[in-house]
């Protein structure tokens, strides 16, 4: 009986070492399979990566050329640009809701370096209203129709039109240059503007400011220099 009992465990063992041995296998196929595949599938992640990475590339560029496609009218350096300062100031004077009326300008003009131009025009038919105008990509938009308070005085604030030369800005543009030539750490300005004040525009920026000096500048309507000294 104990013989046979100790026959029983004998093949238990064999079987149970036979186990191991096979997980063991097992084990080690499957271990050695991973470390073999290892390169295959770095390999196959770097493609991943690369994808990630032009598609970062594309969409950047898709960014840019969007960018310059929306711009491609819009004239860098448009403050010293006189001919296409007149261009838009004869595009303005041509507008079809002004055909035979005067027109006058209210308040402010504000023209920037990027080919933009903001205005108010009293209304073609009503005196009392004002419309905003946009002047962009080449053409002029607008109207847009602007709120105003019993507390505005439209009459104090008019301009006519075509007292106003559009070069004039280039040619303060061109004394803030040349200004600022001499002066350390002075920018020309990418902003010239216009107020309406009595009968005529004070014209701004009114000041040059450089790293170490600050010197004041004021303008005729024409755009050539009235004052400039140090501050």
């Amino acid at each position: 009986m104990l013989t046979n009992r100790h026959k029983v465990l004998g093949i238990l063992l064999i079987l149970g070492c036979f186990s191991c041995n096979q997980l063991m296998d097992t084990f080690n196929d499957t271990f050695r399979e991973k470390k073999e595949d290892g390169p295959a599938n770095t390999g196959h992640s770097s493609p991943v990566t690369s994808s990630v990475t032009i598609e970062s590339h594309v969409s950047r560029d898709t960014v840019r050329t969007t960018y310059s496609s929306r711009n491609t009218t819009r004239k860098l350096n448009f403050l010293s640009d006189e001919a296409g300062l007149r261009e838009a100031e004869k595009s303005l004077l041509a507008l079809p809701a002004y055909a035979g009326k005067k027109m006058y300008l209210y308040d402010d003009i504000h023209t920037y370096d990027d080919g933009r131009i903001n205005l108010q025009l009293r209304h073609p038919e009503n005196p009392d209203y004002v419309d905003a105008w946009h002047f962009a990509d080449g053409q002029w938009k607008g109207p847009e129709p602007v709120q105003l308070s019993v507390r505005n005085k439209v009459e104090e604030k008019l301009l006519p039109l075509d007292e106003i030369d559009f070069t004039s800005i280039a040619r303060i543009y061109k004394n803030i240059v040349e200004k600022s030539a001499t002066i350390e750490g002075a920018k020309p300005p990418t902003h010239i503007y216009g107020i309406v004040r009595g009968k005529g525009l004070a014209w701004y920026p009114t000041s040059i400011s450089g790293s170490r000096e600050r010197y004041a500048i004021s303008f005729h309507q024409d755009g050539s220099i009235d004052k400039f000294f140090r501050e």
